[in-house]
């Protein structure tokens, strides 16, 4: 017979093989799965034009602001204040040029705050320190004390004639109030969270923040209540998240909508961190002349244990909430089905 064979007999082309990967050479691409766990995979495949991915982000928006309209709403309002700030009352001055960092950071904690109150899910406040709040409040109260009745502790940007600072600062302690006051009548309703803590702990850190206040306060004003009172809201500010992170040591549960609360107190932290670090490079001179040691030691180093134990609380909160040991889990199963491809 012909070996030429027909066309009913003839075998059907293979399908091209599947490219191997580029760093694991033993291992070829299939799939999405693999996509995902290869860089190469993934910078090799042609990129979906702006006119498609843009309608799915816009629908990713709407559904994160149908599902948290709160939160969104929080979130648009800032992002508006910061812009109506900046367009309409921001006016760089020569005696205060970084001045508005410190308002920045201000509305950063006072959002972190609004976050706490309104967008929380759960009115018990799991893994959340009551004395934590109890310093916060009274910090705030004592520094509304010295910006109100005084300039030497308020930002002396244009944003100081409107009173900006002192009313993110009122802002705050109603929001703190708020919280305190639902937050502590749940939990002596339900009897939960009862003994947890030791108010005594509370009571050291005022007693510390007294002794350090007076020791570190400025005496450029003119004012020695002014001057120590700040001093004081300062050290306990600083000391404020230290049961926070004692709780969390050795808590199973936070609500996880506390994460914004996290977030936000970070951030505000950092640019006031940011702000002193900078005054201090800009001012250190000047300051060492007319004797204020004290006072630059004693805010470099409360501003570093604020931004320490904001980290340990934020990192704490991170590794005893559901939502990262699920996005960490998820990192796991990628990794264990890539192993198996």
């Amino acid at each position: 017979c012909s070996r030429t064979s027909s066309p009913s007999h003839s075998k059907a082309p293979r399908a091209p093989r599947a490219p191997r990967c580029a760093l694991h050479p033993r291992r070829r691409t299939r799939g999405r799965a693999a996509s995902l766990a290869c860089p190469v995979a993934v910078a090799s495949r042609p990129l979906e034009p702006l006119g498609r991915r843009f309608p799915a982000a816009m629908q990713a928006v709407q559904e994160a602001v149908k599902s948290r309209p709160k939160t969104s709403a929080l979130y648009a309002v800032f992002i508006v204040s910061c812009l109506y700030v900046y367009r309409g009352l921001w006016q760089p001055r020569a005696n205060a040029q970084w001045d508005w960092v410190l308002t920045l950071s201000a509305g950063l904690q006072c959002l972190a705050f609004a976050m706490l109150v309104l967008d929380t899910r759960s009115q018990v406040a799991e893994g959340l320190s009551e004395i934590t709040l109890w310093a916060f409040f009274i910090a705030h109260v004592t520094r509304l004390s010295t910006t109100f009745w005084g300039k030497g502790y308020v930002p002396e940007d244009s944003t100081a004639d409107v009173y900006l600072y002192q009313m993110l600062e009122v802002v705050s302690v109603c929001l703190l109030a708020l919280k305190l006051l639902g937050m502590t009548t749940v939990r002596t309703m339900h009897d939960v969270g009862q003994g947890m803590e030791r108010w005594s702990g509370l009571i050291a850190m005022v007693v510390v923040s007294i002794v350090l206040g007076w020791l570190c306060k400025s005496t450029g004003h003119s004012d020695v209540m002014a001057d120590f009172s700040w001093m004081f809201s300062m050290w306990l500010d600083a000391l404020a998240l230290g049961p926070q992170v004692q709780l969390l040591m050795k808590a199973t549960q936070v609500d996880e909508s506390a994460v914004h609360f996290a977030s936000f107190t970070l951030a505000s932290n950092l640019v006031f961190a940011a702000f002193w670090a900078r005054h201090t490079q800009d001012n250190y001179e000047a300051l060492s002349e007319n004797g204020y040691h004290t006072f630059l030691y004693g805010i470099v180093c409360a501003t570093g244990i604020r931004v320490f134990l904001c980290l340990a609380y934020f990192y704490l909160f991170a590794k005893t909430s559901q939502v990262f040991r699920s996005v960490k889990r998820h990192n796991y199963e990628l990794c264990a089905l890539d192993e198996e491809l």
